[in-house]
């Protein structure tokens, strides 16, 4: 009898994120990120005299909720604007 092996592809992901009220929309994100079980490999922010934010984010996510975690990202409360790096 052969053993069953799983394997999970993951993908590299860069996530370029504007965001408003940084403080808030971080722990927003720290919990998405979290509940979804993505490990994020780095962080940079960047924050403007506005009040807003630019966020990069790298992680890896796997292949088949790649489209699913990008979906819900533009849906999380505080993100102005998103752009996936590939």
């Amino acid at each position: 009898m052969k053993d069953l092996t799983a394997e999970v592809i993951k993908k590299s992901c860069a996530f370029v994120l504007q965001i408003s009220d940084p403080g808030d929309t971080l722990r927003r994100l720290a919990m998405f990120f979290q509940d979804r079980h993505i490990i994020i490999d780095n962080l940079s922010m960047h924050r403007f005299r506005s009040g807003e934010a630019m966020l990069i984010i790298h992680c890896q996510v796997e292949k088949d909720r790649v489209g699913r975690t990008v979906q819900l990202l533009e849906e999380l409360g505080g993100i102005i604007e998103l752009e996936m790096l590939k």
